[in-house]
């Protein structure tokens, strides 16, 4: 067995590794944000409104084959396994037990590596990026260039943080810039990523107005920053999180490619840390720095005899805390009421509660993308997502199942109130939700409003802007009773949350695909800055779409 074992060892680490994930991906629920990568692949295009196209090209090609959560993460669980394969060759003179026991207590690597989500196609591909630097490296050539191009635009298909894997590693190697090689590879990445720019140019660049923009805090709070750097340790390792951070940041390059990764390391964990003066980071955002923390902790510790022994003595522990959570996630339990959410489980029971309420009526979920995502994956029926100033805008936007609703009844599930959405929903994971039957729906999400100007006087706002309308809506705007929605004011920031004033323009006025308006809003404020949302009116009362961008309004 020992013989066996010492000559095997690679194949049953990276057979293990792949068996345990298909199983854990075939037996667990969708997680809320896989089910609407699953919706995307419904709709493949070369952009959306959260991110690039790759996800969705993963989920469609497994989905394919498996009908079933193994098919939208089958082809997430492959690149997991590969990418920790290919990291091993990132490696020089390495250590295999050293390796197995790193790559194993980062118990997000592992368990994480069958979610169906961007970061762990990113992973892969940032992986290859390193490889093929490398090479490119050592013999600048047009084949390495070659490679060197399309690893970038792969990276930047899967999630715009590529882009920093880039930047990093160009200021790790500032001779870069004096190679025509350099140029060749991002001519190449360009032009492969031009599909993905016109996306963004002819749907006015959501992605950018989102990230950069309407991601941000009001104010700071030291719990983000504090947040951030409790989540850094326990993505790295629940355990032993902290040894090898501490390691991979002390070691010292020996190759252009291990400081490019110490660059790439040092760059994402300090980028995030001053990104949390703006607002909440989310812990998964440096997750492709992984790819360096593997390579320089393994390389920092591997002539640590000390250091070495608490990663072995330690793997343990982690990974009974990841075979409790693998069997926690497979076991059709629930315990939101200890942890509060829990996406994984019971969803079955929430989505059969609706579907026997909506009695066959097309479902609208108000201010969530994941609901109807969920609904639509496991009942078979499209569900639309409705998002009102209170939200965020993301695809639902764009995809054309709105206009399918439009002078129906529907059945509308959203936050319980007593005028409207009044019929209590109870069911597990479904917290302070109501419902209600609309006889005659209609919203009109698709309309843009962008290029906005106010003005403010002692008795109302002024507000110009941009009108960009798909064609389809024009017959509706001038039909009863569509032609009474009228343009809405939100302003956010208040001490009752939020307040609506409604203008005495409806959108019978938009005539055209492309115009400009000009609103007055009766509202009076007092002396200081708002943050302000335009919407139209919907035919459930008190809940207008979400139809611009965030913007600042000044009252003197």
């Amino acid at each position: 067995m020992y013989l066996f074992l010492k000559k095997h060892h690679r194949f049953l680490f990276f057979a293990a590794w792949l068996f345990i994930n298909l199983i854990q991906a075939y037996t667990t629920e969708l997680f809320d944000d896989e089910a609407y990568y699953w919706v995307y692949s419904k709709y493949p295009a070369w952009g959306y409104f959260d991110h690039p196209p790759m996800i969705a090209i993963l989920i469609k090609a497994g989905y394919t084959l498996f009908q079933n959560e193994l098919g939208v993460r089958l082809f997430i669980v492959l690149m997991n396994t590969a990418t920790i394969y290919l990291i091993s060759h990132l490696i020089e003179h390495r250590h295999d037990k050293l390796f197995y026991s790193i790559a194993a207590s980062i118990a997000v690597a592992h368990i994480g590596g069958m979610i169906a989500v961007p970061d762990v196609p990113l992973l892969f591909f940032v992986t290859l990026f390193f490889l093929t630097y490398k090479k490119f490296v050592q013999q600048l050539n047009w084949l390495n260039s070659l490679f060197l191009g399309i690893s970038i635009a792969l990276m930047i298909y899967t999630k715009y943080h590529g882009v920093l894997i880039v930047f990093f590693t160009l200021v790790s190697n500032l001779k870069l810039f004096t190679r025509y090689q350099t140029y060749i590879v991002a001519a190449i990445a360009f032009s492969l990523l031009a599909p993905h720019f016109y996306w963004q140019y002819i749907h006015h660049f959501p992605s950018v107005q989102y990230h950069l923009f309407e991601r941000n805090a009001n104010t700071y709070s030291v719990a983000y920053t504090m947040e951030y750097l409790l989540g850094q340790l326990l993505l790295a390792g629940p355990v032993i999180g902290g040894l090898l951070i501490w390691s991979a940041l002390r070691y010292l390059p020996l190759t252009a490619t291990e400081r490019a990764l110490q660059y790439t390391l040092n760059g994402f964990y300090v980028f995030f840390l001053v990104s949390t003066l703006k607002g909440r980071v989310e812990a998964n955002w440096t997750v492709p720095a992984f790819v360096a923390l593997i390579v320089l902790s393994h390389q920092s510790i591997k002539s640590k005899a000390r250091a070495a022994q608490w990663i072995y003595k330690s793997l343990p522990i982690t990974l009974l805390l990841v075979i409790t959570l693998r069997i926690y996630m497979m076991l059709d339990v629930n315990i939101s009421t200890i942890i509060g959410k829990d996406e994984f489980h019971q969803n079955k029971v929430w989505l059969d509660t609706i579907s026997k309420k909506a009695r066959g009526l097309p479902v609208v979920f108000i201010n969530s993308y994941q609901r109807p995502s969920k609904f639509w994956f496991y009942t078979g029926s499209p569900a639309l997502g409705m998002n009102t100033p209170r939200y965020r805008r993301n695809n639902f936007n764009f995809w054309p199942i709105e206009t399918t609703y439009l002078g129906k009844p529907a059945y509308v599930a959203g936050d319980y109130d007593t005028t409207v959405l009044k019929d209590k929903i109870i069911a597990p994971g479904f917290r302070a939700k109501g419902s209600a039957v609309i006889p005659f729906y209609y919203s009109f999400m698709k309309a843009h409003f962008s290029e906005l100007k106010n003005k403010v006087t002692s008795e109302n706002i002024t507000i110009s802007f941009d009108v960009k309308v798909p064609a389809s809506y024009l017959f509706y705007f001038q039909k009863s009773p569509f032609d009474t929605a009228s343009i809405q004011l939100a302003i956010l920031n208040l001490k009752d949350t939020i307040r609506y004033s409604s203008s005495g323009v409806t959108v019978k006025q938009i005539t055209r695909q492309s115009s400009r308006l000009s609103v007055n809003f009766p509202f009076q404020l007092v002396k200081g800055n708002y943050d302000a949302r335009l919407g139209i009116s919907t035919a459930i009362p008190g809940h207008p779409t979400l139809n611009s961008s965030s913007f600042q309004i000044r009252v003197q």
